[in-house]
């Protein structure tokens, strides 16, 4: 039996664990991302993977108890994208026992409670969101051979994407360090090949309601409120990967104003936290 399916034949509960990571520039996304993991996801834990935060950014994060930062004391400070494809390094450290772990881009959000992910996740490695693009159409010509991609693959998102134990991270991290600052998507390259060389059971369950992103619905969705949704159904993961400016602190600004909105909702949702 695989361990997918002991997943699905156990009647133990299925612990997941929300992964983000960032570093001192990105921490002003961060605070978003939490706010709203604060508002709609809390009842799962979250760990935050620290690429090179400054101590008082640690320390303002360690206000909020039910947050866990994991450190890597191999590189404490490193590239952000090689951080997360050390996911699985960061996650050796953590406190927290788990069976799946969500990772989600501090640029993203969380714009609505997400449905019960163990019943999805049941007999599947991975769940994740297909691109509307192929390798060929992405991945520069120097990636190509060393992760043993073709043109006529799909590709995938690693923004937003959830897996379970014991697969897709070691693979994720070898390949990465492989083909490290090469290409223009190096690391997201190597995550769509860590899927391929470990030849895992995928479930494409985001799209354009699920996650939110430049090459999805984000700048065609409606906004109610602060509900973005797609074809009339809410969207969960709004994702600031396109469509925004930069403020000085770093944090990107969606450039559309009601979803600008959204953000800066949840930014106050975390500072009200973090002061309390």
């Amino acid at each position: 039996m695989s361990a997918a399916s002991v997943y699905s034949a156990t009647s133990s509960p299925v612990r997941t664990l929300i992964v983000t990571g960032a570093n001192d520039s990105h921490f002003a996304n961060l605070r978003v991302l939490l706010g709203s993991w604060l508002t709609h996801m809390h009842n799962l834990p979250l760990a935050v993977c620290n690429y090179g935060m400054s101590p008082n950014q640690v320390a303002e994060l360690r206000r909020l108890p039910s947050i866990e930062v994991l450190d890597n004391p191999d590189n404490p400070a490193e590239h952000p994208w090689l951080g997360k494809a050390r996911t699985g390094r960061f996650l050796a450290a953590t406190n927290t026992p788990w069976d799946l772990a969500m990772w989600i881009d501090a640029d993203a959000l969380f714009a609505h409670p997400l449905p019960p992910i163990p019943p999805l996740a049941a007999d599947y490695d991975l769940l994740i969101d297909a691109h509307i693009q192929s390798v060929g159409e992405i991945v520069h010509d120097c990636n190509l051979e060393p992760l043993g991609l073709r043109r006529d693959d799909a590709y995938f998102s690693s923004g937003w994407w959830i897996v379970r134990r014991n697969c897709l991270l070691d693979s994720y991290e070898r390949l990465a360090s492989a083909v490290a600052l090469k290409g223009n998507l190096w690391e997201n390259d190597a995550f769509v090949a860590a899927i391929y060389a470990e030849k895992l059971k995928i479930r494409n369950v985001c799209g354009s309601v699920w996650h939110a992103r430049g090459k999805t619905s984000l700048h065609t969705c409606e906004v109610r409120g602060l509900q973005p949704q797609h074809a009339g159904q809410p969207i969960y993961v709004l994702h600031a990967n396109a469509g925004y400016h930069q403020r000085p602190d770093g944090r990107r600004v969606f450039d559309r104003p009601e979803l600008a909105a959204i953000q800066d909702h949840y930014e106050a949702v975390y500072l009200r936290a973090v002061q309390n």
